[in-house]
């Protein structure tokens, strides 16, 4: 593929839909909401920020997620809550960031006593708040996170309604996540069910560390968005469901690599983003994690653009697919492409 070497990635990099608060935050961050919560952190900064970012040798998913630890330790209060978001969105503002969902699960900031309620309550309050400072123009919205596990099927479902409860007043859509392989997707159609049942939007996190089949699952349960789904690549069945029904991969490429998503790959020329283009399907770029794989949008589209797999007719394409397939309004969408000029 011709390389153009006045390729701008900034121009396409405007949207990120698939964005993790406790993967996204900085060491300095880090400290501060430690100083809050009266945690004990690392003040080293080479060993707090490496306990933050995923290791060289990263062995699969359930490795890369143990860098999430230190950031959910320090964000179990009200005021770390709103704090996280709001430093956030000022970051992605000042990084041109037009349109973001960010995801969190709820669930995993009760371990001092909020209940989920009050822990989306706060997010919310730092999602606005953040919007409200921004001087870039940034739009955002929350995404709830369920959690993959053992025995919290409760929390899963009161996270679920919690979000139909503040479905267009910041929370726009539920997730599924966590470690894939070791709890299938075929755990959780009753709570999709109940999910659709409520006309709640859903993305899925299928295809990273598990097979196509659980991507199958997903488009089976209504999902309108599937989190990676990178393993549909060299399944043409799988390709032609998700093309079909117009079903959007939220690819990351800087993740996928960390966490060996697609085996036989070991450098980013080979990641099937192409294979995956030349079906049709429907693909968006996004970062996963700023912080724990060390990415922004801008960089993952020059990387992908300098490794010979990116065109920039492409690029335009997945930034008007991220914004097609965002969980927003058509009125929104339609602002959305005069803001980035698409």
């Amino acid at each position: 593929m011709e390389k153009n070497t006045q390729f701008c990635a900034a121009r396409y990099a405007r949207i990120d839909l698939h964005l993790h608060l406790d993967g996204s935050l900085t060491p300095d961050d880090i400290l501060h909401m430690a100083a809050i919560e009266g945690e004990s952190v690392p003040t080293d900064p080479a060993l707090l920020r490496a306990s933050l970012t995923c290791p060289e040798n990263c062995a699969s998913l359930n490795n890369y997620l143990k860098c999430f630890r230190l950031a959910k330790s320090v964000m179990q209060s009200r005021a770390t809550l709103a704090y996280a978001m709001q430093s956030l969105i000022g970051r992605l503002d000042r990084q041109g960031i037009a349109y973001a969902e960010i995801r969190y699960a709820p669930q995993q900031h009760l371990r001092k006593g909020l209940s989920q309620d009050e822990v989306i309550r706060a997010s919310i309050e730092g999602l606005r708040n953040g919007l409200a400072e921004s001087r870039g123009g940034i739009k955002a919205n929350i995404i709830l996170s369920c959690m993959r596990g053992e025995n919290n099927d409760a929390l899963n479902e009161e996270t679920v309604r919690l979000a139909a409860k503040y479905l267009g007043s910041g929370v726009c859509a539920v997730d599924l996540a966590g470690a894939e392989a070791l709890y299938p997707t075929s755990k959780y159609r009753r709570l999709f069910d109940l999910a659709r049942g409520l006309q709640l939007p859903f993305t899925i996190h299928a295809g990273e560390a598990d097979g196509v089949e659980s991507i199958q699952l997903a488009i089976d349960y209504g999902a309108r968005r599937i989190g990676h789904g990178i393993r549909a690549y060299d399944d043409e069945t799988t390709k032609t469901l998700l093309r079909e029904r117009g079903i959007c991969l939220e690819c990351c490429p800087t993740s996928n690599m960390q966490t060996k998503a697609v085996e036989g790959i070991d450098s980013l020329s080979q990641y099937p983003l192409q294979q995956l283009l030349a079906s049709g399907v429907p693909v968006c770029i996004n970062t996963d994690n700023m912080t724990v794989s060390g990415t922004t949008v801008i960089n993952e589209l020059q990387k992908l653009h300098d490794a010979g797999i990116l065109t920039e007719a492409q690029a335009r394409t997945m930034l008007l697919n991220a914004i097609d397939h965002a969980f927003i309004g058509d009125d929104e969408k339609t602002k959305l492409k005069e803001t980035t000029r698409i």
